[in-house]
């Protein structure tokens, strides 16, 4: 009953504020927060429904060429790519036939590791970080962390002889375990990963300035590049050749625009990327981040883990599904409130400003913590 009455509180508080009182809140966050348009920026999106409640785009997606960010501007989304992997491996537990659910088979069964502890751990697993492998891929050469693509990026896995923790247990972001699960989606669907999110995920849901990052292709004039700030006062790009395990994709590698992440958020909402029953089991809490004892990332009061995106929900307040990426110079924030049709997008070519400060800010804009 708590839940329920703060949740008529908070549709309440959003539908009371006007436009131009939450476009002018959110305005002085943001301005706040950047260097107008003569340094690296990003692009928010706040909506409710399908009515865009705020959109804007300030700074530059290139220093040399000083080319400015607008809708059109695709940025790195980091490891909000994630969820869409379990979106793919979700499609294809639909279609599964085995014994179980494809979520519950060993990774056993998918490769051909001789290690016994990998008959105790599954694909959901893997999908909700409880794995108990630890991430220890080498780090001793930096050109091999620089330029790591899929393969390499699991290429210790075979070698991997003990476990934190018994599957399932607790909590440790593990990045490489969604290759993986991209990998289960290539010999299930007899497509190759990219081909298959993008003819099966992508296009259906609209999405069609998204795309995978490749280093042999510069994916046009569109894509923005990442910053930090420079030793001489100026900006450094800090992307793909300055910045380790940046190629990697069903982890990582998405370029997108801040437009075709809301048309993802309302394909999900409208059942046009799985179904309503296999979307709640992914948004369902299935392990506490606030209590993990090997991993702090995002280690917050209230905070879960479900099958690729993370889970708010403080009593008396309305539930927040989201997923955060860092790659690079880049940022984002991808959140929702399901229950209530809110979407929230913040995309960011800078990594030098507190990520969760905005977010907590545009949260109580909305009235909703």
């Amino acid at each position: 009953m708590i839940r329920l009455i703060a949740t008529i509180f908070a549709v309440t508080t959003v539908f009371s504020l006007g436009a131009r009182d939450l476009s002018a809140t959110i305005d002085s966050l943001i301005d706040a927060r950047y260097d107008g348009d003569s340094a690296p920026g990003g692009a928010v999106i706040i909506a409710r429904g399908d009515s865009v409640l705020y959109e804007r785009y300030i700074g530059l997606a290139d220093m040399p060429s000083r080319r400015p960010i607008d809708a059109d501007t695709r940025f790195c989304i980091a490891s909000i790519s994630k969820q869409f992997t379990v979106m793919a491996l979700l499609q294809r537990d639909a279609a599964y036939h085995g014994p179980m659910p494809l979520l519950d088979t060993p990774v056993s069964d998918w490769f051909d590791y001789r290690q016994p502890l990998w008959r105790d751990i599954t694909l959901r697993n893997l999908a909700n970080h409880t794995s108990g492998v630890a991430d220890s891929r080498p780090r001793d050469n930096r050109d091999r962390c620089v330029y790591a693509d899929d393969e390499s990026s699991i290429a210790y896995f075979p070698t991997v002889d003990s476990v934190q923790f018994g599957a399932g247990e607790y909590y440790d972001y593990l990045n490489p375990s969604f290759i993986l699960l991209a990998r289960v989606v290539e010999r299930l669907s007899g497509k190759e990963f990219t081909e298959y999110m993008r003819d099966s995920v992508f296009e259906p849901a609209g999405m069609l300035s998204t795309y995978y990052f490749d280093p042999a292709d510069d994916a046009g004039p569109d894509r923005s590049h990442g910053y930090i700030p420079g030793d001489d006062g100026g900006w450094r790009e800090y992307d793909y050749g300055e910045e380790t395990f940046f190629a990697t994709r069903p982890d990582g590698g998405i370029y997108s625009t801040a437009r075709d992440l809301l048309r993802w958020e309302n394909a999900l909402r409208d059942g046009v990327v799985t179904d309503p029953q296999r979307l709640a089991m992914a948004y369902r809490p299935s392990v506490s981040v606030t209590d993990s004892p090997t991993c702090d990332y995002q280690r917050r009061p209230d905070t879960w883990y479900g099958l690729g995106f993370f889970v708010d929900h403080p009593s008396g307040k309305a539930r927040k599904v989201y997923h955060t990426g860092d790659n690079g110079g880049y940022q984002a924030y991808l959140a929702k409130y399901p229950d209530l049709d809110i979407k929230i997008i913040v995309l960011e070519n800078r990594n030098d400003r507190d990520r969760w400060q905005l977010a907590t800010a545009i949260d109580e804009a909305l009235g909703l913590r």
